[in-house]
């Protein structure tokens, strides 16, 4: 770990807990500090921090104030978001709409300044029956239909951050049959406030199931970003004696995702101190610890939306498309020189430039009805979306055959793919 990110774990960790800040390097590199906190929009949490430290060790004025200013921005726009949100509760309360308020709208009230803790976008769950009625509520409010996938629908707005309508809450349809996770949460729900508005939200546990299902689902497409553990470690500190670690064990067995949820809380104590079970953190083979620092090495590189660099971008997209099955793992994480490693990533390309109908997105799922028509939703996938151009790079640059690589390893040792 790069010491100006070890400094960004220090000042969040005191951050998220409200804490005093301990002394930083007097040679701290403040400019590559920031642009890691905001690569992982982290930047407004560590802020406050900046005047409690002793003036010896604060960055300049002029960097000072200029981040005074961005957080200051970040602040007031996170206000007139969740004042938008409250509109938009109010009308889901009036057209008698049951939904179920999520992620960051809820967890950013653990955090010592809520505003700070910024959000992209609000998750909503909503019964399917009750989607055409929802979309009518947020057409009324001057929302139109973005794009739509499995999981969820996105409504966009020209003033305000856009709103996804969930239908479910794991991974996919093929995690969600298997216990129908998001029709029992509601049973369990119960209200909260946002702002002045009465809202459900998740029990305790189905809470941080949710947060499971959803680091799971970032870390098998593009990766996940400290603010995410943030978020987990605070949710579960807050809720220590509101559940029991076995439980959530239990259930995340079913799914065959154990070992990660294991990994994840082991990440947890180790970068924020959270306190978590002996026995979940007794595992000291060679291989956890080494896979535990690549896993927060790749939760560093990647920002909050995996897309941080280029050759996260082109590993992203080839592990979107390529297939479950991969060859077998060692605990060697160098990438592979033998005979057949040119030929797996030429494979790898085929398979992103030509996936098969099972691997083709949301959009594209006609092709599954009607098979011949395959060619042409390879040509409608192409064009509809030019970002596939980023993995090109892939074929030439050994950068990015590492960076591809690392993660497989990674993915695989999770019992993620």
């Amino acid at each position: 770990m790069l010491e100006h990110s070890a400094v960004l774990i220090q000042l969040l960790s005191s951050a998220i807990y409200g804490k005093h800040p301990d002394a930083v390097p007097e040679q701290t590199d403040w400019d590559a500090l920031y642009e890691e906190a905001k690569a992982h929009q982290v930047h407004t949490l560590i802020y406050p921090l900046l005047e409690e430290l002793p003036k010896e060790l604060r960055p300049d004025a002029a960097f000072t104030e200029a981040y005074k200013c961005e957080v200051l921005r970040e602040a007031a726009l996170q206000i007139l978001h969740l004042e938008q949100m409250e509109k938009v509760f109010a009308a889901f309360i009036e057209a008698s709409i049951p939904i179920i308020a999520l992620k960051g709208l809820i967890i950013r009230e653990y955090y010592p300044h809520p505003e700070l803790r910024t959000m992209g976008d609000a998750d909503v769950l909503v019964h399917s029956a009750d989607l055409q009625e929802a979309h009518k509520v947020l057409t009324s409010l001057g929302y139109r239909k973005g794009k739509a996938s499995e999981r969820h629908i996105a409504y966009l707005h020209t003033d305000y951050p856009e709103i996804e309508l969930h239908e479910i809450l794991t991974i996919n349809e093929s995690s969600e049959n298997k216990k129908h996770f998001s029709d029992t949460v509601w049973s369990k729900a119960h209200y909260d406030y946002i702002g002045e508005v009465p809202v459900l939200v998740l029990s305790v546990e189905d809470q941080i199931l949710h947060l499971l299902f959803h680091t799971i689902h970032h870390v098998m497409l593009s990766g996940i970003g400290i603010r995410q553990i943030c978020d987990l470690t605070l949710f579960l500190n807050a809720h220590l004696n509101d559940f029991a670690w076995e439980d959530i064990l239990a259930e995340m067995r079913e799914y065959g995702w154990e070992k990660f949820t294991t990994t994840i809380f082991q990440v947890c104590h180790q970068l924020f101190k959270l306190p978590v079970p002996a026995y979940i953190l007794k595992e000291n083979s060679t291989d956890s610890t080494m896979y535990q620092q690549l896993l927060i090495e790749d939760i560093l590189n990647s920002g909050v939306y995996g897309k941080r660099t280029k050759e996260r971008e082109a590993s992203r997209h080839i592990l979107l498309y390529m297939k479950n099955s991969t060859p077998a793992m060692s605990s060697d994480i160098t990438p592979s020189k033998s005979a057949g490693h040119n030929t797996d990533k030429l494979v790898h390309l085929l398979r992103f430039f030509f996936p098969s109908p099972d691997k083709l997105h949301y959009q594209y799922r006609y092709v599954r009805k009607y098979p011949l028509l395959l060619p042409f939703a390879w040509l409608h996938r192409a064009v509809y979306n030019l970002r596939q151009l980023s993995v090109l790079p892939f074929v030439y640059k050994k950068k990015f055959t590492a960076s591809y690589e690392k993660r497989i390893k990674l993915l695989q040792w999770l019992q993620l793919r």
